[in-house]
């Protein structure tokens, strides 16, 4: 029975230690928040936005900072290079997998070397066109217009690069049965100065570009339609594959893997109170995005959903090595 006792004591201050060793982190020093986009890019102003909300609920400081070059993989081995001490966060976007894959990067270290620890956003793809294309180029009011066209003529995209988007037209214009070229402009604005200035038909983007620039949705790869735009179909809803409304773009963080049990806990109890702060679901209501919640175990799973497909799609297209794993 004094062993028992001895063991149940043990116990109980070995909890009440960690318990406290949770609730007593704090930083000590700033936390940067690496975005793999330029200032200016989606990440980077939902990192800001995120910043300025978690004021509210914590005195540590937060110091955002970018670093987009090679569609992200500089930021991502600047954050592995870092101490895995809590003071380094990793905002990232399907684009920096897709680059690790198109490079062909070892992913036990570029994939395996973070910790996923929360995921906040669903962001739908879409197919956009110009609301007014330039002389000479087709409007389009339909999806179906558009695929129509598209058996006759030749198909162009502009794409900010060839990653998580253009990724996603292989699978719809694949599922659709149509070909297209698709042309990287290096970033969001200047991929829609492209396309609204004739050099392209369509665009596979998000809802959000609606309200940034002239263009129009046809169709959106979502569950149902968004109340942002009332009008426009899912797939499903056309007749295709319902998987296609379920391909959608996360935005997230994530730190190096080491890093302390107890950061990550306190990190993602911020995470949970911003995501449900009302300030925070109007915000991303506008941009026309779904809030998640997503922490760890859920998060990695739609990092290696993303591993698995983005390997597929570049194989079918012979982008990258037929012998390259994960």
């Amino acid at each position: 029975m004094k062993k028992l006792s001895l063991i149940l004591a043990v116990i109980m201050v070995f909890t009440l230690l960690s318990t406290a060793a949770y609730a007593d982190w704090t930083p000590s020093q700033p936390i940067t928040i690496m975005n793999h986009v330029a200032a200016g890019g989606a990440m980077d102003l939902y990192s800001r936005k995120w910043v300025e909300l978690a004021a509210k609920y914590t005195d540590a400081t937060f110091v955002v900072d970018n670093n987009d070059g090679a569609s992200g993989l500089t930021a991502g081995e600047w954050v592995l290079g870092q101490a895995a001490d809590g003071y380094t966060v990793f905002a990232l976007a399907p684009t920096y997998i897709d680059a690790v894959i198109q490079s062909e990067l070892d992913c036990a270290e570029y994939v395996d070397g973070f910790k996923y620890v929360y995921n906040l956003m669903a962001d739908p793809y879409c197919v956009l066109v110009p609301i007014e294309p330039e002389a000479g180029n087709p409007t389009f009011d339909s999806f179906a217009e558009l695929t129509d066209w598209a058996k006759d003529n030749k198909l162009t995209l502009s794409e900010p690069n060839y990653g998580a988007k253009y990724i996603d037209a292989v699978q719809v214009f694949d599922e659709v049965g149509v070909d297209f070229q698709a042309i990287s402009y290096g970033g969001a604005k200047k991929n829609f100065a492209a396309l609204l200035g004739g050099q392209a038909i369509a665009s596979v983007g998000n809802p959000g570009d609606t309200a940034k620039y002239a263009v129009k949705a046809l169709v959106v790869g979502a569950p149902e339609r968004l109340a942002g735009l009332p009008d426009v179909p899912t797939y499903e809803e056309l007749g295709y594959s319902e998987k296609l409304d379920g391909i959608w773009m996360w935005r997230g963080y994530a730190v190096k893997a080491g890093t302390p049990d107890e950061m990550i806990e306190w990190f993602q109890d911020l995470c949970d109170k911003i995501s449900a702060d009302p300030e925070w679901i109007e915000y991303m209501e506008n941009q026309l995005i779904a809030v998640r919640t997503d922490r760890t175990e859920d998060f990695t799973q739609i990092v290696e959903d993303e591993v698995t497909s983005t390997i597929d799609v570049l194989k079918s297209v012979d982008q990258i090595s037929a012998d390259y794993t994960r």
